[in-house]
């Protein structure tokens, strides 16, 4: 009882994602099922074409539902046979016979070796950009007249400065006018 887990409604599946599938599949026939109703056959026609355009089934649990509601359809004589689409099949089966019956193995994809010289030429490029910005932004900061974390104190000293000098310009012209009117 190798695969007991991988057995779903008398299949039995290659792998465990392949009979979970399987198990999803039969979650949307059941929810189907409950929501149709058997006396439209219209309405199933509607149904049966959207899921074979969505490909909402690809396993063999969903393939034999698609056949039940296609058989129900050909047997209504409100339906038309050539608006039943025929059931597609994702499987070749032709490969299967060529490799002598082995079951067919997902093939791995090919893994392509990075080539990391032009990722390392980019970030080098990168790089060299971002220290050309932060070296203009150290420059304009430097040479700017608003007060920064660069220059604050310079700056401060140079209105202090400039604020004495107004006021000595001013002391000096205030003597001058008293010495004028003979005020002491």
């Amino acid at each position: 009882m190798a695969g007991i887990g991988r057995s779903v409604e008398g299949y039995l599946f290659l792998t465990e994602e392949d009979a979970d599938i399987a198990k999803e599949e039969i979650e949307r026939i059941n929810f189907i099922s409950s929501k149709m109703k058997e006396d439209n056959p219209q309405a199933i026609l509607a149904v049966y074409n959207r899921m074979i355009q969505n490909k909402t089934f690809i396993t063999p649990v969903g393939q034999e539902y698609l056949r039940t509601l296609r058989d129900y359809l050909y047997k209504s004589a409100q339906i038309p046979d050539d608006q039943i689409s025929d059931i597609p099949l994702i499987v070749s089966y032709a490969d299967a016979l060529k490799k002598g019956n082995e079951p067919a193995k997902r093939k791995q994809p090919e893994r392509r070796r990075k080539s990391y010289k032009k990722e390392y030429q980019g970030a080098l490029i990168v790089i060299a950009v971002l220290v050309v910005m932060v070296g203009a932004m150290f420059t304009i900061a430097l040479n700017s007249d608003v007060p920064n974390i660069l220059n604050y104190k310079t700056a401060l000293e140079n209105e202090y400065a400039s604020w004495e000098q107004d006021l000595y310009e001013r002391e000096a012209e205030l003597r001058e006018k008293e010495e004028a009117l003979g005020i002491y």
